[in-house]
């Protein structure tokens, strides 16, 4: 029994694991992934991407660094913190990058989980009205997602939602304003659009409605200045046929 658990206990020292630290860029972004506390007793160590892809091997011994093709003049390594710097990224860089470092009777393994991403755009926001009441619905749409959301005169209802990927989309209210929101890790961009026009779009119903007999308020005042402007006609033709009588008469005398 106590065979086994020195056993155990020498295998666990053999390789000891940090946990996966998350990391985000924009495409065209470099990235350094680098050490907390550099291994004074490294003897050599690998940058291994998504587990089976090695980027770089490097032998202290020899200070000599064997670098994969596939990354000439995109990666650079200090061999003094052992950082790894990716330049120029793109999203199929996007997975686990993990360095291990060999010591004397132990491996030291710290991994990074990176996720390249496009900045997000605008998003769209349209609204329709529903012709036989005030209900006006919403629609968000961003990236691959879109979202719906029904308002009622100035009272909306605020949702969100995200992808797998790390997008999110949401659709809130802001003081005076309906916000629509597209984001992911890296950027985010927003439309908006004020809620005073749905006042017009749809009238408060606790609004005080006039007394019937001006509820043709617009109608009455069209008739006045018709009258008015009949008035003004008449007033003006007679001031003319009395000129003109004068005239005659002159002419005639």
């Amino acid at each position: 029994m106590e065979t086994k658990l020195q056993l155990i206990f020498t295998l666990s020292t053999l390789i000891s694991i940090t946990g996966s630290s998350d990391v985000f860029r924009a495409v065209g972004d470099s990235v350094q992934l680098e050490m907390q506390n550099p291994r004074a007793e490294t003897r050599d160590l690998s940058w291994i991407f998504n587990g089976s892809k090695n980027v770089l091997d490097y032998i202290k011994k020899n200070n000599d660094i064997d670098l994969s093709p596939n990354y000439r003049d995109r990666v650079e390594f200090n061999n003094e913190t052992y950082s790894l710097t990716l330049k120029n990224l793109q999203k199929n860089d996007s997975g686990l990058y993990e360095v291990i470092i060999f010591l004397r009777f132990s491996r030291y393994i710290k991994r990074f989980t990176l996720s390249v991403f496009d900045p997000v755009k605008s998003p769209l926001l349209t609204f329709q009205q529903n012709p036989d009441s005030c209900n006006v619905t919403l629609t968000c749409r961003g990236h691959d997602l879109s979202i719906s959301s029904s308002c009622y005169n100035t009272t909306c209802e605020e949702k969100e939602v995200t992808s797998p990927g790390g997008v999110a989309l949401s659709l809130s209210v802001l003081d005076s304003s309906i916000v629509c929101n597209h984001s992911n890790p890296i950027s985010w961009k927003k439309t908006t659009v004020e809620l005073e026009i749905f006042r017009y779009l749809c009238p408060s119903e606790d609004a005080v409605s006039p007394p019937a007999g001006e509820s043709a308020g617009v109608s009455v005042c069209l008739v006045k200045t018709g009258l008015y402007s009949i008035t003004l006609i008449i007033l003006l033709s007679a001031v003319i046929t009395v000129h003109l009588r004068e005239r005659c008469n002159k002419s005639s005398n």
